[in-house]
């Protein structure tokens, strides 16, 4: 198993998506950054992609506890639209990030 560099992983998500502001970068790196400190000390590909898939289901849970929230409209369509984007980028990283 190898886990791929920041730059690695940062530079394919921009060359698929080249109007990348600075802001997303950084935002980008960051969350990286997240990923990499929890899976870094991990030894096996399972495990990585274990890991990956909880941080899926807590990302699915937050919307779930909620969707029955008395409220705006528009509040929860914004929420959606986070777990949705918290989802690509976990996927994203899950299928970028690691090497088996």
């Amino acid at each position: 198993m190898r886990i791929r560099s920041k730059e690695e992983v940062l530079d394919l998500y921009k060359n698929r998506y080249p109007q990348l502001d600075r802001f997303f970068q950084k935002m980008l790196s960051a969350e990286y950054d997240k990923h990499y400190n929890m899976v870094k000390d991990f030894k096996t590909y399972t495990e990585c992609q274990e890991y990956f898939e909880e941080e899926i289901q807590k990302n699915e849970q937050m919307y779930k506890d909620n969707m029955h929230m008395e409220g705006i409209e528009a509040a929860l369509n914004d929420q959606f639209m986070t777990v949705l984007a918290n989802y690509g980028l976990i996927v994203f990283f899950r299928d970028n990030m690691i090497e088996e």
